[in-house]
């Protein structure tokens, strides 16, 4: 049997106990909630919190959990630094994914589960919503680095990278001719496309950031 909005809410409720404050979308199926007090976080605007989107497709086959507005890179100088500082957080975290809209410059980072005919337990939950929120939390400073000065580090590595101008037009280099910053945003979009792709194949279009 799928899961559906009650026996998530169950879930979420035996995973973490009464503590957990939380908003229900019935009709979206979405549960909104928060995270306060994380070591490193702050959201563009500077606040402590990290809105969290728990989202069930229309027929429960598909888990995405989702930090939306995690940041924003609207009139960042340093594109090419910062979107491969995201992939490179992706490469080396698992289940974590980070998304890029061209359109209004939001970042997000999202955990997904396919479910199909099968269901979510409250402990899976728990590690995957854990999960993401120490991922964002630990490499938060990076991010911002990269998006502030252009260096690319990540947490126990003490080499930081400064990209030039040779990175990107050097015919003798790995990459060639590409333009970086533009080979990078197209490979983050298409990212994004494919699983948007796939979530409206499964269901109807849906943005969990427009309801809750």
């Amino acid at each position: 049997m799928a899961m559906n909005i009650d026996s998530l809410e169950r879930a979420l409720k035996k995973a973490f106990g009464k503590e957990l404050r939380y908003e229900v979308n019935r009709e979206a199926s979405i549960i909104r909630t928060s995270w306060a007090g994380l070591q490193n976080y702050r959201d563009p605007d500077g606040n402590e919190d990290l809105l969290i989107f728990v989202t069930l497709d229309g027929n429960g086959e598909y888990l995405e959990i989702q930090a939306p507005q995690a940041y924003n890179a609207g009139g960042c100088r340093h594109m090419g630094a910062l979107c491969r500082t995201l992939l490179g957080t992706s490469f080396r975290t698992p289940v974590v994914q980070f998304s890029f809209d061209e359109s209004d410059g939001e970042i997000r980072a999202t955990a997904e589960m396919v479910l199909m005919d099968g269901t979510c337990t409250p402990k899976q939950l728990r590690a995957t919503i854990e999960l993401l929120i120490s991922v964002i939390d630990d490499y938060h400073p990076h991010i911002v680095r990269a998006m502030e000065t252009g260096e690319i580090s990540y947490p126990d590595e003490g080499t930081i990278v400064r990209p030039t101008l040779e990175d990107s037009e050097s015919e003798d280099g790995p990459l060639g001719s590409v333009d970086v910053d533009v080979a990078i945003r197209a490979a983050l979009t298409k990212t994004r496309e494919a699983g948007r792709k796939l979530w409206e194949s499964a269901a109807p279009a849906r943005d969990p950031g427009r309801h809750a």
